[in-house]
């Protein structure tokens, strides 16, 4: 660790000991980081002695209903008693937390913990790792600086932030250090087979129907180099996806033999508003690409949202992939 990262740990970790009433918040729509990293954090904080709650926009999706509850869990602010510390895990953008940004700005401190390299620190204390996998990651390392050992359901909540923001640990964040981790979590009585099950093995027909139809209008470019999937409103309400199986669609084109740049376009309310997806397999800078268009994330993973339709979307987005991949950045 760093000399910057062991001063940051080291101030989250005297905020964490100065204060009692803590809640601990993620992105809308939350996945696997975002939900394994808050409530491992939450229960750290209760086995400190702390009062904790989990205060996500919405609260825990069905696809991640598999999750321990090993702290309580709130999806609406008027649920929340006022804090003295408000914490984050994997928030990039205060806006990301939706209707829990409220809780976040009243708070007496807040605590911005995430591994996004576009995080905009907007905390009154910042812990960003951009060379973290996932903030599971960085949620270990706290327990160990606190020295806790995890419990068997703690240790399944950070070994699914590890698994589903390392793609499996296919990605290139994938390090010694985050197999380790993982090592350690599985001898605390996590099971792959299981995770794997509940993460990947989770969907329905209509998901597998609505997936088909997408991936036989996958468009790649002449070169090959950049592949696209689109996703038209009327699909969506048509066939009503899970959110884990539309999550999951920018996996498809980026497994494109010759493809460097991937992205989804996806019309998720028609609202003239077209989400963005973006993976990279390591020479394109993605991130630099979001960022054009207002987003962010990571070098290998990121998104934005951008005003039009499917097609003038596509056009704007293109028109900058391919500037990406022929000088290798945007």
């Amino acid at each position: 660790m760093s000399g910057t990262q062991a001063k940051q740990v080291k101030t989250v970790m005297e905020t964490i000991r100065r204060n009692r009433r803590f809640t601990v918040s993620s992105h809308i729509n939350p996945e696997g980081d975002a939900l394994g990293s808050a409530l491992a954090l939450a229960s750290l904080l209760k086995r400190l002695g702390k009062q904790a709650v989990v205060a996500t926009d919405g609260g825990i999706p069905k696809a991640f209903e598999f999750f321990p509850r090993v702290a309580p869990v709130v999806g609406r602010p008027s649920q929340v008693r006022m804090p003295e510390v408000a914490m984050t895990v994997d928030v990039p953008v205060l806006a990301r937390l939706g209707s829990m940004s409220k809780v976040f700005e009243k708070a007496g401190i807040s605590v911005n913990i995430d591994h996004h390299v576009s995080n905009q620190l907007f905390g009154d204390v910042n812990w960003v790792d951009p060379k973290a996998a996932a903030v599971g990651e960085m949620i270990f390392r706290l327990y160990e600086a606190f020295r806790v050992v995890p419990t068997k359901d703690e240790a399944l909540c950070m070994y699914v932030s590890i698994v589903t923001d390392t793609g499996s640990f296919r990605y290139m964040s994938t390090t010694p250090e985050v197999h380790r981790i993982a090592s350690d979590l599985i001898s605390r009585g996590v099971s792959p087979l299981k995770v794997g099950q509940d993460i990947y093995e989770c969907h329905t027909p209509s998901d597998l129907r609505f997936l088909g139809k997408v991936l036989t209008c996958m468009k790649s470019t002449p070169d090959g180099k950049i592949s696209w999937v689109e996703v038209p409103h009327a699909l969506l309400k048509s066939c009503r996806p899970g959110p884990e199986i539309v999550d999951e669609l920018v996996n498809y084109p980026r497994s494109v033999r010759t493809a460097q740049v991937s992205f989804v376009l996806r019309d998720q309310s028609n609202d003239g508003k077209i989400r963005v997806s973006f993976r990279s397999k390591g020479r394109v800078d993605v991130n630099k690409i979001a960022r054009l268009f207002g987003g962010g994330g990571h070098m290998a993973a990121s998104g934005c949202t951008i005003d039009g339709t499917l097609a003038q979307v596509r056009q704007k987005v293109l028109k900058v992939a391919y500037q990406a991949v022929r000088n290798g950045r945007p």
